[in-house]
């Protein structure tokens, strides 16, 4: 397994952990990424699934921390992540897009699927269209929300 250790480039903010102590590839899946949200979440617990350079965690801490804001919003409730990292060849097993975001495989490259438990999923995928500058597919049809970032960071909408 390739294990890079390089930084992603960017500089801790004033409230960050140490770096012995920041989330990175070889955390374990019991890490909390955010308050409520922790690595295994991500991964589905699979090693498989883990991420193998840090650029990865620091594309997943960025859509965890939108993640809570979007879990304040919808009053605290739970949000239930039902894809995350899908690395080759995973992503094709599942079916996954060619170049899926899932796989995370270069720098600001990554996504999650998600639905709050209790809340609308069409009032959530709304919010998150309003709120979150990058990549939203709109899977509300199918029960969940596609938040994503893709290399420059663009602001790209779909339907599933």
């Amino acid at each position: 397994m390739d294990r890079e250790l390089k930084t992603s480039g960017t500089a801790p903010k004033p409230n960050d952990p140490p770096a012995a102590q920041r989330f990175n590839p070889w955390s374990p899946f019991t890490y909390k990424i955010t308050p409520h949200i922790t690595y295994g979440e991500l991964t589905l617990n699979q090693e498989a699934r883990r991420f193998t350079k840090q650029h990865q965690c620091d594309t997943a801490l960025e859509l965890c921390r939108f993640l809570e804001r979007v879990r304040n919003e919808f009053g605290g409730k739970p949000i239930v992540i039902t894809s995350g990292s899908r690395p080759e060849p995973i992503n094709t097993q599942v079916g996954g897009a060619k170049n899926s975001e899932h796989t995370f495989n270069e720098p600001s490259k990554g996504a999650v699927d998600f639905y709050i438990e209790g809340a609308s999923t069409y009032a959530v995928q709304e919010w998150c269209d309003y709120n979150w500058p990058y990549s939203v597919g709109y899977g509300a049809p199918k029960g969940f929300v596609h938040l994503g970032i893709r290399p420059g960071k663009p602001k790209v909408r779909w339907d599933y």
